[in-house]
């Protein structure tokens, strides 16, 4: 890392920290027991305006008695889930973590998704004859997590434990880290699993879970609304329309969604559904109530709600899927809460909700509905024409490899046959075609991207913030708000540094202790797990350089 890169690490740092002062309390204050990290996958904080009247269950509750942090931001270029969920257990930045993307491209020019790892000793547990033959485990995390903290500097005799679940694997594996536990739902088997890097063998508890819950004999599942259909809860523009989605059909309020066990997916269209919500919500209760013990444990539980992630991408935050999702999660983190204050005690357990990024609108809807700068901007044919332009005027096939959002990954071995001066034509080439088109904003080679500077707080500071040598393309993009660069031509996704992909809703809430505080001042959500850290009194993740959030400690000077 060169000098004006670390010393702008340092300074984004000092920026984002609110104050290093060392604090001594005048009281001991109740640790809680067990902490449960609630992250509900793509949760923006623009659902809280529009939806909030309608909550009546536990995002009531939180948002009504909790400290609510009204200005909670993710600071990423591309945020995507194992973005988010590593600044929410290591306290740091993608260049520090790794955790730049879901995936990214390697040297080969193929794929590497972040959680797959195909040593022996990663082989994911089989719960049936068609279970998932990619090994997982958390390899590609560069640095520790607040779970390793938590586990690795507990006393002698002391009983930390700390489990990670999620519908998605690499959620639930970005939080545990190398020392929690990690589960998540197998897409072909349809049981809950793991990896031998996190068992030698899968709990007896999650075993009778699957069978008990039966979800892998399903042939088909019903979506019941959670309100009348003519409800005023639904009554918002464009909530049925589908012209954009990626599905033209809708699902919510659908009795007979069938399950296709010949399918390569057979559980695609049961994980968008509030059925796999609940069932990750009772295996959660399963694992508090097998796994603490009052007397002497502490656990620190990392739910991931992956479903209102999984119809937003095909439906939109508009659509009745999502808003009926998140009225589900509503009752379903209600009966969550309600479960572990009867297990652990009232005063003894400390919820936070947050979200690992948020949404933005289908950029069709957007435009249809007054904004007029938003598109959709499809990276395959810009690849075309790209590559087919390079072709023409140096005789070079295949320039442009590949692209992952919002990045493109250039031919190296073509590159450095070519003398210097062909090699920075042919980048001004592909750069000025890439700056012409509608949509785009700015352009850079991962190189320049490092060695310039900006404000620490500055949208492109946080697509260098983003950098990971090896992992990050070779040209970076950066959209115009509202315009989504992406490969599919429906549905939407979360590829921008906006209010609506970073702003994100956060509350902490402990009875008695953490209560009816709003906070206005902008936080960002890498100070969670260092927050953490302080009220658990344990060591916080070594790559931070972030401090604790405001009003969530009982604190003097």
């Amino acid at each position: 890392m060169n000098k004006k890169f670390r010393a702008l690490s340092l300074l984004i740092a000092s920026t984002f920290m609110l104050g290093s002062s060392t604090f001594v309390t005048a009281k001991t204050p109740r640790q809680p027991k067990l902490v449960a990290v609630i992250i509900i996958d793509q949760f923006a904080y623009h659902y809280l305006p529009k939806l909030k009247k309608h909550f009546h269950y536990g995002l009531k509750e939180l948002l009504t008695n909790g400290i609510v942090y009204t200005n909670a931001y993710h600071a990423h270029g591309t945020p995507e889930t194992t973005t988010g969920h590593h600044a929410l257990s290591t306290g740091s930045l993608p260049k520090d973590h790794g955790g730049i993307l879901n995936q990214w491209i390697d040297h080969h020019y193929k794929k590497v998704c972040y959680d797959l790892d195909a040593s022996p000793e990663a082989a994911t547990l089989a719960t049936g004859p068609q279970s998932c033959p990619d090994g997982k485990s958390c390899h590609n995390t560069m640095v520790d997590g607040l779970s390793d903290q938590f586990i690795f500097s507990a006393a002698p005799n002391s009983h930390h434990k700390v489990f990670a679940l999620s519908l998605k694997s690499h959620p639930a594996i970005a939080t545990a880290n190398r020392l929690g536990k990690a589960i998540w739902f197998d897409p072909i088997a349809g049981n809950f699993t793991s990896s031998k890097k996190y068992f030698t063998r899968l709990p007896e508890w999650v075993t009778r879970f699957n069978q008990e819950h039966k979800i892998s004999e399903k042939t088909h599942v019903a979506w019941e609304r959670m309100y009348s259909k003519k409800s005023v809860a639904y009554q918002f523009p464009d909530i049925t329309n589908y012209d954009h989605a990626g599905y033209k059909f809708s699902i919510a309020g659908n009795k007979n969604i069938a399950i296709d066990h010949a399918a390569a997916a057979p559980y695609e269209m049961y994980l968008k559904t509030p059925n796999a919500g609940k069932a990750l919500v009772e295996l959660a209760k399963v694992c508090v109530d097998q796994n603490f013990t009052q007397a002497s444990d502490r656990m620190l539980l990392w739910l991931s709600l992956s479903n209102l992630d999984l119809v937003g991408h095909f439906y939109g935050p508009d659509s009745l899927e999502a808003i009926d999702t998140i009225y589900h999660l509503d009752k379903q983190i209600k009966e969550f809460m309600d479960f572990v204050r009867r297990r652990v005690g009232e005063n003894n357990c400390l919820f936070i909700l947050t979200a690992d990024h948020g949404i933005p609108p289908i950029p069709e809807i957007a435009n249809k509905r007054g904004i007029t700068i938003a598109r959709r901007v499809l990276a395959k044919p810009l690849m075309q024409t790209m590559n087919t332009q390079i072709k023409q005027k140096y005789n070079i096939d295949e320039m442009v490899k590949a692209f992952e959002p919002t990045f493109f990954v250039l031919n190296k071995e073509a590159l450095a046959i070519c003398d210097a001066p062909t090699r920075a034509a042919i980048i001004t080439d592909l750069k000025t075609f890439l700056h012409r088109q509608k949509g785009i904003k700015r352009v850079w080679e991962s190189d320049e991207l490092e060695r310039l500077t900006f404000a620490p707080t500055q949208r492109e500071n946080f697509y260098k913030m983003q950098l990971y040598h090896h992992r990050s393309g070779d040209l970076i993009c950066m959209p115009q708000p509202y315009c989504l660069l992406t490969n599919y031509d429906a549905g939407t996704s979360h590829l921008s540094p906006y209010e609506y992909d970073l702003h994100v809703p956060l509350v902490l809430y402990q009875k008695g202790r953490f209560e009816k505080k709003t906070v206005t001042k902008r936080v960002w959500i890498p100070q969670v797990p260092i927050t953490l850290a302080r009220i658990l009194r344990i060591p916080q993740p070594s790559a931070s350089m972030f401090s604790h959030l405001p009003e969530s400690l009982e604190e003097h000077v």
